[in-house]
């Protein structure tokens, strides 16, 4: 893998912790965007939420594997 194709994975793990935790209200991800932003930046922020979006999309087929 390359590195930009870890980053990516990684990024898709955490984005997938998060909505596990109950970050998938308008307020708490705003409160997680806040947070991530202090620690990491702005882009690093949009990053992570925009692969939050895409993660909810199509949580129910990595959730059931999980199962």
């Amino acid at each position: 893998m390359t590195p930009d194709e870890v980053e990516d994975y990684r990024r898709m793990l955490e984005a997938r912790q998060w909505l596990r935790l109950g970050y998938n209200t308008a307020a708490s991800i705003e409160g997680l965007r806040k947070r991530i932003e202090h620690q990491r930046g702005g882009a690093a922020a949009e990053r992570l939420i925009n692969e939050m979006r895409q993660q909810y999309a199509i949580r129910d087929q990595w959730m059931g594997s999980q199962s």
